[in-house]
Protein backbone atom coordinates (compact mmCIF):
# COMPACT_ATOMS: atom_id res chain seq x y z
CA UNK A 1 0.00 0.00 0.00
CA UNK A 2 2.90 2.64 1.16
CA UNK A 3 4.61 2.15 -2.16
CA UNK A 4 2.54 3.73 -5.04
CA UNK A 5 4.63 6.83 -5.34
CA UNK A 6 4.57 6.26 -9.34
CA UNK A 7 0.78 6.71 -8.88
CA UNK A 8 0.36 9.54 -6.12
CA UNK A 9 3.44 12.17 -6.63
CA UNK A 10 1.88 13.12 -10.12
CA UNK A 11 -1.41 13.64 -8.16
CA UNK A 12 0.38 15.67 -5.45
CA UNK A 13 2.28 17.76 -8.00
CA UNK A 14 -0.77 18.09 -10.22
CA UNK A 15 -3.69 18.07 -7.85
CA UNK A 16 -2.73 18.71 -4.74
CA UNK A 17 0.45 21.21 -5.04
CA UNK A 18 -0.58 22.39 -8.79
CA UNK A 19 3.37 23.02 -9.68
CA UNK A 20 3.21 21.23 -13.19
CA UNK A 21 5.96 18.71 -14.91
CA UNK A 22 8.75 20.71 -13.78
CA UNK A 23 7.28 20.52 -9.82
CA UNK A 24 6.97 16.63 -10.54
CA UNK A 25 10.43 16.26 -11.58
CA UNK A 26 11.88 17.77 -8.83
CA UNK A 27 9.66 16.38 -6.06
CA UNK A 28 10.45 12.77 -7.92
CA UNK A 29 14.18 13.62 -7.62
CA UNK A 30 14.31 14.69 -4.20
CA UNK A 31 12.80 11.27 -3.28
CA UNK A 32 15.17 9.69 -5.81
CA UNK A 33 18.31 11.96 -3.90
CA UNK A 34 16.74 10.84 -0.47
CA UNK A 35 16.91 7.20 -1.38
CA UNK A 36 20.50 7.71 -2.50
CA UNK A 37 21.51 9.17 0.64
CA UNK A 38 19.92 5.89 2.30
CA UNK A 39 21.79 3.84 -0.05
CA UNK A 40 24.50 5.00 1.12
CA UNK A 41 24.01 5.41 4.68
CA UNK A 42 22.78 1.97 4.98
CA UNK A 43 26.07 0.82 2.83
CA UNK A 44 27.91 1.92 6.72
CA UNK A 45 25.80 -0.61 8.46
CA UNK A 46 27.90 -3.85 9.39
CA UNK A 47 24.47 -6.12 8.80
CA UNK A 48 21.18 -5.58 7.71
CA UNK A 49 19.17 -5.89 11.20
CA UNK A 50 15.57 -6.14 12.62
CA UNK A 51 16.00 -2.95 14.36
CA UNK A 52 17.14 -0.48 11.25
CA UNK A 53 14.52 -2.57 8.92
CA UNK A 54 11.90 -1.60 11.94
CA UNK A 55 13.41 1.99 12.05
CA UNK A 56 12.86 2.07 8.44
CA UNK A 57 9.22 1.47 8.41
CA UNK A 58 8.03 3.26 11.27
CA UNK A 59 9.85 6.53 9.59
CA UNK A 60 8.35 5.56 6.59
CA UNK A 61 5.20 5.11 7.74
CA UNK A 62 5.35 8.64 10.04
CA UNK A 63 7.08 10.36 7.15
CA UNK A 64 4.46 9.21 4.92
CA UNK A 65 2.22 10.48 7.69
CA UNK A 66 3.31 13.91 7.65
CA UNK A 67 3.35 13.83 3.77
CA UNK A 68 -0.49 13.57 3.99
CA UNK A 69 -1.99 17.17 4.74
CA UNK A 70 1.14 19.28 2.79
CA UNK A 71 -0.37 22.20 0.42
CA UNK A 72 3.68 23.30 0.03
CA UNK A 73 6.11 22.14 -2.76
CA UNK A 74 9.11 22.96 -0.54
CA UNK A 75 7.83 20.90 2.23
CA UNK A 76 6.51 17.81 0.65
CA UNK A 77 10.39 17.80 -1.38
CA UNK A 78 11.43 18.20 1.85
CA UNK A 79 9.27 15.26 3.62
CA UNK A 80 9.84 12.92 0.21
CA UNK A 81 13.38 13.39 0.64
CA UNK A 82 13.26 11.62 4.28
CA UNK A 83 10.58 8.83 2.81
CA UNK A 84 13.25 8.15 0.07
CA UNK A 85 15.87 7.47 2.58
CA UNK A 86 13.66 5.57 4.81
CA UNK A 87 12.56 3.91 2.02
CA UNK A 88 15.67 2.24 1.07
CA UNK A 89 16.23 1.74 4.82
CA UNK A 90 13.18 -0.68 5.12
CA UNK A 91 13.55 -2.22 1.63
CA UNK A 92 17.57 -3.22 1.91
CA UNK A 93 17.20 -4.33 5.28
CA UNK A 94 13.60 -6.46 4.19
CA UNK A 95 15.56 -8.00 1.76
CA UNK A 96 18.96 -8.74 2.83
CA UNK A 97 16.96 -10.26 6.38
CA UNK A 98 14.84 -12.03 3.68
CA UNK A 99 18.07 -13.62 2.52
CA UNK A 100 20.07 -13.89 5.34
CA UNK A 101 17.78 -15.90 7.32
CA UNK A 102 15.98 -17.81 4.92
CA UNK A 103 17.57 -21.68 5.22
CA UNK A 104 19.38 -23.28 2.26
CA UNK A 105 17.14 -25.07 0.88
CA UNK A 106 14.35 -22.25 1.13
CA UNK A 107 15.80 -19.89 0.06
CA UNK A 108 15.23 -19.24 -3.62
CA UNK A 109 11.20 -20.11 -2.48
CA UNK A 110 11.11 -16.93 -0.26
CA UNK A 111 12.90 -14.24 -2.36
CA UNK A 112 10.22 -15.35 -4.59
CA UNK A 113 7.04 -14.81 -2.14
CA UNK A 114 9.31 -12.16 -1.41
CA UNK A 115 9.15 -10.45 -4.78
CA UNK A 116 5.54 -11.16 -5.52
CA UNK A 117 4.51 -9.85 -2.31
CA UNK A 118 6.77 -6.58 -2.85
CA UNK A 119 6.44 -6.06 -6.32
CA UNK A 120 3.50 -8.64 -8.03
CA UNK A 121 0.56 -7.15 -5.69
CA UNK A 122 2.07 -3.47 -6.13
CA UNK A 123 -0.63 -2.87 -8.83
CA UNK A 124 -3.29 -4.30 -6.58
CA UNK A 125 -2.26 -1.44 -4.38
CA UNK A 126 -2.02 1.27 -6.98
CA UNK A 127 -5.27 0.66 -8.09
CA UNK A 128 -7.01 1.15 -3.96
CA UNK A 129 -3.78 4.29 -4.09
CA UNK A 130 -5.83 5.55 -7.08
CA UNK A 131 -9.19 5.01 -5.73
CA UNK A 132 -8.41 6.39 -2.67
CA UNK A 133 -7.08 9.69 -4.30
CA UNK A 134 -10.47 9.94 -6.14
CA UNK A 135 -12.46 10.00 -3.03
CA UNK A 136 -10.28 11.86 -1.04
CA UNK A 137 -7.03 13.20 -2.62
CA UNK A 138 -3.68 12.58 -1.76
CA UNK A 139 -4.11 13.25 1.88
CA UNK A 140 -6.35 10.28 2.39
CA UNK A 141 -4.19 8.09 -0.04
CA UNK A 142 -1.19 9.62 1.79
CA UNK A 143 -2.46 9.09 5.67
CA UNK A 144 -4.16 5.52 4.75
CA UNK A 145 -0.43 4.64 3.32
CA UNK A 146 1.06 5.65 6.22
CA UNK A 147 -1.30 4.31 8.63
CA UNK A 148 -0.59 0.70 6.97
CA UNK A 149 3.28 0.88 7.28
CA UNK A 150 2.82 1.64 10.78
CA UNK A 151 0.46 -1.05 11.56
CA UNK A 152 2.34 -3.42 9.89
CA UNK A 153 5.19 -2.52 11.67
CA UNK A 154 3.22 -2.41 14.76
CA UNK A 155 2.62 -6.15 14.37
CA UNK A 156 5.70 -7.47 12.83
CA UNK A 157 7.26 -6.33 16.02
CA UNK A 158 5.14 -7.52 18.58
CA UNK A 159 5.21 -10.72 16.67
CA UNK A 160 9.19 -10.84 15.93
CA UNK A 161 11.44 -12.69 17.74
CA UNK A 162 15.08 -12.29 17.94
CA UNK A 163 17.54 -15.08 17.37
CA UNK A 164 18.59 -15.10 21.23
CA UNK A 165 15.61 -15.49 22.15
CA UNK A 166 14.38 -18.02 19.59
CA UNK A 167 17.55 -20.30 20.90
CA UNK A 168 16.39 -18.88 24.73
CA UNK A 169 12.86 -20.67 24.30
CA UNK A 170 13.80 -23.54 22.47
CA UNK A 171 12.56 -26.83 24.29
Amino acid sequence: MGFNFHVLVPLLAADTLHVGPEGFGLLSATFGLGALVGALATATFRQASWRMFSIGTASFGVLVLLLAPVQNAYLAGLVLFGIGVSFTLFTANANSLVQLTAPDHLRGRLIGLYLFAFLGLAPIGGLFAGWLADVGGTSLAFAVAGLTALATIGIANARHTSPAEAVATAP
